[in-house]
């Protein structure tokens, strides 16, 4: 078995084929948490965890949304949906598309409102990090939590300094392509790792769709990597995440 951590099968990309991708996915043994976004986002991933028992839910709101009805309206979906979620998130900070120091200030503060809310909710908190690598791990520290860093793309040095301090670092598929997700899979320990897909995104063949059923080839290079036999990265990485959402998995 293994756990993709992160996926967004809800997006328009799956519309031709999203059940057909999922019970491909669960043929091979492989549960998919899906990451909600967005009150769009929420409705439609509650839908999928109704339809298919290999499918888990996240809930959280993209750090370049600013719109209040929108942040307050997700806010009230997520309290209303905690018995069916197993964690908060996608939510942080993005500095790749925001640059403007005074968004930047408002996403701090809508990210806060979520550890807040990941507090009072006593759900895992899903972290997004886009060049926002070293003010996510200082908010995160000083808030005193501990969270799952979604495909983490700082340095190999913040990446085993993020993971002695408790956090999850995710690896996704681009693993195959990435010298910098290789060098991050090399220095963090398996006892800090999961796997993820990001699905639609970051496949291990470029410029192609990525699904949840490729989370088999990251185990397999972190296993070339770290040269281990994939069996030994594939149970510790399912450890690792059903350990952190709480899962009742067979």
């Amino acid at each position: 078995m293994l756990i993709d951590v992160h996926a967004h099968l809800d997006f328009k990309q799956f519309d031709a084929d999203r059940d057909e991708v999922i019970e491909r996915a669960g043929r091979e043994g492989v549960v998919i948490i899906n990451s909600g976004l967005g009150t769009t986002g929420i409705g439609n991933t509650l839908d999928l965890i109704q339809k298919h028992k290999n499918v888990y839910a996240t809930l959280g709101l993209t750090p370049t949304e600013f719109k209040t009805d929108e942040i307050e309206s997700t806010i009230r979906l997520i309290r209303g949906s905690r018995g069916r979620i197993v964690g908060l998130g996608e939510v942080g900070l993005d500095y790749y598309w925001i640059k403007d120091a005074e968004k930047r200030r408002e996403e701090a503060s809508t990210f806060s409102r979520f550890i807040e809310l990941s507090r009072e909710l006593k759900l895992p908190l899903v972290i997004h990090s886009r060049d926002a690598e070293e003010d996510t791990l200082r908010i995160l520290k000083e808030e005193g939590i501990t969270a799952l860093l979604h495909c983490f793309g700082g340095s190999p040095e913040q990446a085993v300094e993020a993971a002695s301090e408790g956090h999850l670092i995710s690896i996704p598929a681009n693993i195959a392509n990435s010298s910098q997700k290789q060098k991050i899979a090399k220095a963090v320990a398996l006892e800090s790792l999961v796997l993820e897909t990001d699905s639609p995104y970051l496949s291990p063949v470029p410029k192609t769709r990525n699904e949840p059923v490729n989370i088999k080839e990251t185990a397999k290079k972190i296993a070339e990597l770290k040269g281990v036999d994939v069996s030994i990265v594939e149970d510790a990485t399912t450890k690792n995440a059903a350990e952190f959402f709480r899962l009742r998995l067979p």
